[in-house]
């Protein structure tokens, strides 16, 4: 006999197809749910971080003062963007320091009653110190200081003898102006006798440690290369720096802009004190922007041309923590954006941005061989002969 089939007609689900349909729709509802709770979290995570959680956190960096009032502009812009970093809301803050008192603080006790907040970062206008704090205190520097912009160093010169000067003085040759009665007049300058150049190594004065860097490179015959700690050390270079040195007449307070001063300010400058002075471009820039027909001019000695580098000197240490060394990175990197790095060109440094037109004292040409940097352990053997007393 046939089996007869359930009331209506029609056969009853399979209540395993049925389970299965269920756990699909589980399933499904589940991983639904789990995008959500993701996406929740990755909101969550972002609102604390811009609530700053872990809360306030000031970066200080002392800078050159030339490149200070630029470079806090620059952060006050970048402060706005409200950035962030390890949860703490960064706030900027640049601060203009002498380089041998920020030296001295950072080889010593740093007190924070009469110098301020510890740096995050140091950005003194060359090497020369960066050298120096490397030498005393390697544990405080975060890796390989990187230079922010550059300023070449050139020799301000009267105007009266620019023509003559230009083209056929090197570095090389300015042992020999210094100590040779005869020397200018071979030049064209008569009356002038031996070239009367300033060595200042006051405060903000790099160029003169520079520009010796550039006559003991001549010197030792290492043009083609940086400036070895041999050479830097040799007696013929030391003999020739401190001769140049002990003829060099004096400028007030020690500095490049006081002697560059005294060589605006002197009626004749054949028999005036001072015919020139090492300066960076942009500090030689800075001083005669306004003046309509400048009595002094930039000179480019021949040979590689020495750079004050302004490098970016990264601290490291119980007085610095991840979150300002991160703070650090993001705010270099955010000053090197063509626009940001424009507001510092503008006034006479170089980099990536413009440079201002060109005056009747500087003309901003283009320096085809820089001079290779020398070793800390050279910069430091140059420093020494011209800073030790004797």
């Amino acid at each position: 006999m046939g089996e007869h089939r359930r009331a209506g007609g029609r056969r009853g689900v399979s209540r395993g197809l049925l389970v299965l349909a269920i756990a699909v729709v589980v399933v499904v509802a589940l991983g639904f749910l789990w995008v959500l709770l993701g996406d929740r979290i990755n909101e969550q995570g972002k609102d604390a971080a811009a609530r700053c959680v872990e809360g306030d956190l000031s970066v200080s960096i002392v800078s050159d003062p030339g490149l200070a009032v630029p470079l806090k502009a620059v952060a006050d812009k970048y402060n706005k963007t409200r950035p962030t970093e390890r949860d703490r809301c960064i706030t900027i803050e640049v601060r203009p320091g002498d380089a041998k008192v920020t030296l001295d603080g950072l080889t010593g006790d740093w007190d924070t009653a009469s110098r301020g907040q510890f740096p995050a970062a140091w950005i003194p206008q060359s090497s020369v110190w960066s050298s120096q704090l490397i030498a005393a205190r390697p544990d405080v520097v975060d890796g390989s200081p990187s230079s922010l912009v550059t300023s070449p160093v050139v020799l301000a010169i009267p105007a009266a003898a620019a023509e003559a000067m230009d083209g056929d003085v090197g570095w090389i040759e300015l042992p020999t102006l210094q100590r040779s009665a005869k020397a200018m007049d071979d030049l064209g300058l008569r009356g002038w006798g031996e070239l009367r150049m300033a060595m200042p190594v006051g405060p903000q004065s790099d160029a003169t440690m520079l520009a010796a860097q550039a006559i003991a490179t001549e010197v030792s015959r290492t043009p083609s290369g940086p400036l070895s700690p041999e050479d830097a050390a040799s007696p013929l270079v030391s003999s020739t720096l401190r001769a140049m040195l002990a003829s060099a007449p004096a400028t007030d307070l020690g500095s490049s802009e006081s002697g560059v001063r005294a060589l605006q300010q002197q009626a004749d400058p054949a028999t005036g004190s001072i015919h020139a002075v090492p300066i960076t471009e942009q500090q030689l820039y800075a001083i005669t922007k306004d003046d309509a027909n400048s009595s002094v001019v930039a000179l480019f000695p021949s040979g590689p041309t020495p750079m004050a580098d302004f490098p970016v000197v990264e601290m490291t240490g119980d007085q610095v923590d991840a979150a300002q060394r991160d703070a650090v990175g993001a705010f270099i990197d955010y000053v090197h954006d063509p626009e940001q790095i424009s507001t510092i060109t503008s006034l006479g440094f170089r980099g990536a941005g413009q440079l201002p037109p060109a005056t009747s004292t500087v003309t901003f040409p283009v320096t085809p061989t820089p001079m290779p940097m020398p070793s800390p352990e050279a910069q430091n053997a140059i420093t020494e002969v011209l800073t030790r007393r004797s």
